[in-house]
């Protein structure tokens, strides 16, 4: 891998752009096939007037029986459960313990199943270590053709020329030419690299787009709303239109879907999975958020909002009742758009994002991002670092032209009602917020030893 990695990187920028649509070429190859057209087909032209909990149970009923034939953790836990299937209801899910993530590090390859699961993926953790989890190639299909048909719901249909916001690095470290940005041809994706979001590199990333003329946007939201901004400020407009833009891998925060939706004049529809292969949540027309009930279960867990999840397209690495680590507001409201899934009233973030307060507990993203209401928008971007019980720094770019000394006093008063009297908080006012090495600029940062 280093090996291709250096060839790559050493090659003229044409070549690269040859290379990554040879990559994305072995791409087309796992996620579209068979088992995607006939999904697709079948999600298009679906009855959504009969219960989705009928057919949740059938599905559930049907990966519950695949684990227990093909993959030894499940094999021996339900033999130890004395499990009788087929489920004769969703609430016997409970009999089976949640799963939590150390469990499936250290017993990786008990969860790994006997059977063809070529595509494989890695996703990190709080420790750091690594964890491999497996997908059969038709798992991957069905996922894609749940993720295509959402975003037909929205105008975009395969094939249309889209720009991805990517964390993949596209570009060597000493990388001259502004040209920050490589081409997948047979995806007819121009993919965006996160890593150069700076001031001065904006007006090349806008006349690539310009040139490229995407009908929508993907990836990651707090790269595009960097560029947002900067459109915002300097009063430009693109030249072509898009339809839609689908935010991946973040939270998104109603400051940040507001800034996005003004400077590209397309509505923001969010949608929600994981690299382990959690059930797919979507935004539908109405802007209410669906689960797609044939992907999987997710239930409530604990007092914090936190969730666990089932996932029927995880058949290489199979996840049930699984603490994925994400907060989610379950919802039974019903919606007129047409889906029948459950309605989630609110993706909350991710577990790990939040500050611990002796006073307050856990303190999550969501309730940072609101501290500058209280502010006439003068202030751009928050970030919280913490780095003890007691000691928290917020940096905060501001709006030289609306930011008021006094409005550091509003800062730090908001601050003190989230996180109590006794922290002590440190204001720094920064000109922008570094971005990790990932690519991603974190609203939370914890540093607490």
């Amino acid at each position: 891998m280093a090996l291709k990695e250096d060839l790559y990187y050493k090659s003229p920028i044409f070549i690269q752009n040859i290379l990554t649509s040879i990559y994305g070429k072995k791409l087309m190859h796992e996620r579209y096939g068979v088992r995607y057209e006939q999904k697709l087909m079948q999600l298009r032209e679906k009855d959504r007037s009969l219960d989705y909990r009928v057919e949740q149970l059938e599905r559930l009923n049907a990966f519950l029986l695949f684990v227990q034939q093909h993959t030894p953790y499940y094999r021996e836990l339900f033999r130890q459960l004395d499990m009788k299937l087929p489920l004769t209801s969703l609430d016997q899910l409970a009999l089976i313990p949640v799963l939590e993530k150390e469990t499936l590090r250290q017993q990786n390859d008990e969860f790994m199943s006997e059977v063809d699961a070529p595509v494989r993926g890695r996703t990190g953790g709080t420790s750091g270590k690594s964890l491999q989890v497996a997908f059969m190639r038709e798992d991957i299909q069905e996922r894609m053709a749940h993720l295509d048909y959402f975003k037909e719901q929205h105008g975009f249909y395969g094939g249309m020329p889209r720009a991805s916001f990517t964390g993949r690095t596209l570009t060597a470290v000493d990388q001259k030419k502004p040209i920050f940005w490589r081409m997948n041809r047979p995806l007819n994706q121009l993919l965006l690299s996160i890593f150069h979001m700076k001031e001065e590199n904006f007006p090349a990333y806008i006349e690539e787009l310009n040139r490229f003329r995407p009908v929508a946007l993907d990836g990651t939201p707090t790269a595009m709303v960097e560029i947002a901004r900067y459109l915002l400020k300097n009063k430009i407009r693109l030249d072509f239109k898009i339809v839609a833009i689908f935010p991946t891998s973040e939270t998104v925060t109603e400051e940040m879907r507001s800034i996005l939706e003004e400077a590209f004049v397309a509505p923001v529809f969010d949608q929600y999975g994981s690299s382990e292969g959690a059930p797919i949540i979507s935004e539908c027309t109405h802007r209410k958020l669906h689960l797609h009930h044939e992907t999987g279960i997710i239930e409530p867990y604990g007092p914090d909002g936190e969730v666990v999840v089932t996932c029927f397209t995880t058949r290489g690495t199979p996840l049930i009742r699984y603490r994925i680590g994400d907060r989610m507001t379950l919802s039974h409201e019903t919606c007129g758009c047409g889906l029948n899934g459950p309605v989630i009233a609110s993706i909350d973030g991710r577990g790990t994002s939040f500050i611990v307060s002796e006073k307050r507990g856990k303190v999550f993203e969501g309730d940072i991002t609101t501290i500058a209401r209280e502010l006439p928008n003068s202030v751009l971007r928050l970030q919280v670092e913490q780095y003890a019980f007691n000691r928290v720094t917020l940096r905060y770019i501001p709006d030289n032209q609306r930011f008021h000394p006094k409005h550091e006093k509003i800062l730090l008063n908001e601050m003190r009602k989230l996180l109590g009297p006794d922290m002590l908080i440190t204001l720094e006012s920064v000109e922008q917020v570094k971005q990790e090495p990932n690519g991603k600029t974190l609203i939370i940062k914890q540093s607490m030893k």
